[in-house]
């Protein structure tokens, strides 16, 4: 009996110490709970999953709150680089690295700016002779990307809260 209590133990702190996060556990500060949502543009992928997050966890959003009541969380710019890692011998690009870069930032009371800035990074092979499933390849790991990216600018929103 103490060999199991022992072991759950030991599960709990190596579980805890390498920063093992339940999927769907995003959670967001009081402060946050009723906040506008601003997007350089409102129906990319990157909006999308931002307020998909937002509505799982029960975010009330404000339309154009120009008098700085609520807090603003303003998307300004992201982009993808494309970064040639390995070639093939004849010279063609084998591998890439993908770099999503994203620019936000918070907005409090209208007039405390704290900026935002996440970078993910993935490695896509490039196939030459399979040039159908390597763009569809390409597009599912983009599009995890920004998934990933709307995660992190969610989760970055505790360190604002905390610099109050």
């Amino acid at each position: 009996m103490k060999k199991y209590i022992v072991l759950i133990m030991l599960m709990a702190i190596s579980l805890t110490g390498c920063g093992f996060h339940l999927q769907n556990e995003t959670e967001i500060p009081a402060r946050f709970k009723t906040m506008s949502y601003v997007s350089y543009d409102p129906y990319g992928k990157l909006s999308r999953y931002v307020k998909e997050l937002l509505h799982d966890n029960h975010i009330t959003l404000v339309n154009d709150d120009a008098s700085g009541k609520y807090p603003t969380l303003n998307i300004t710019n992201e982009n993808i680089d494309r970064n040639t890692i390995s070639i093939y011998q004849d010279g063609k690009a084998a591998e890439y690295q993908l770099v999503l870069t994203v620019y936000a930032q918070a907005v409090i009371n209208g007039k405390q700016i704290y900026p935002i800035n996440v970078r993910i990074f993935r490695t896509f092979f490039d196939n030459p002779s399979t040039p159908l499933s390597k763009t569809a390849e390409q597009n599912l790991i983009e599009d995890e990307m920004y998934r990933q990216a709307a995660k992190q600018i969610i989760g970055k929103l505790k360190s604002v809260d905390a610099k109050k």
